[in-house]
């Protein structure tokens, strides 16, 4: 699979960001992770389509720190999606400062039934804006 649904954010480090080492904290990355994905699914599917049809969760998510980042670096985000499979779908994400890879991430998440809360396939209509946009690159 293509990088299907790219997104990108350029993020700036606040001082309340920073944690005692004079570093990026870690949980950051956590929430930068968020805004990617909501802005993916913003710009790329809606949020509104989304939540009338499925809810979706983050089961995992695992970070790879590479290299410090400290307060006011500029900081490249960028986000996919790398692969689906039933109900999960797998993100990935990298973070970049002056063109060098600071970490990278990866996530699992699901779609759930909003009325059962059980798990339930990716919907077909973002399947097939997937595909779509594959074929387009």
């Amino acid at each position: 699979m293509k990088k299907a649904f790219l997104t990108e954010i350029l993020f700036i480090p606040k001082t309340y960001e920073i944690d005692y080492a004079g570093i990026v904290s870690n949980q950051v990355y956590i929430k930068w992770l968020e805004d990617l994905r909501y802005e993916m699914m913003r710009k790329y599917y809606g949020w509104e389509n989304l939540m009338n049809e499925v809810v979706p969760v983050i089961i995992r998510t695992e970070i790879n720190y590479k290299k410090s980042v400290r307060l006011l670096e500029r900081v490249d985000g960028r986000m996919w999606i790398s692969g689906i499979r039933g109900p999960k779908f797998f993100l990935t994400a990298e973070f970049y400062s002056e063109n060098i890879i600071v970490a990278d991430a990866y996530q699992i998440g699901a779609f759930l039934n909003e009325k059962t809360g059980k798990p339930t396939r990716v919907p077909k209509k973002m399947v097939k804006l997937i595909e779509e946009y594959e074929e387009n690159e």
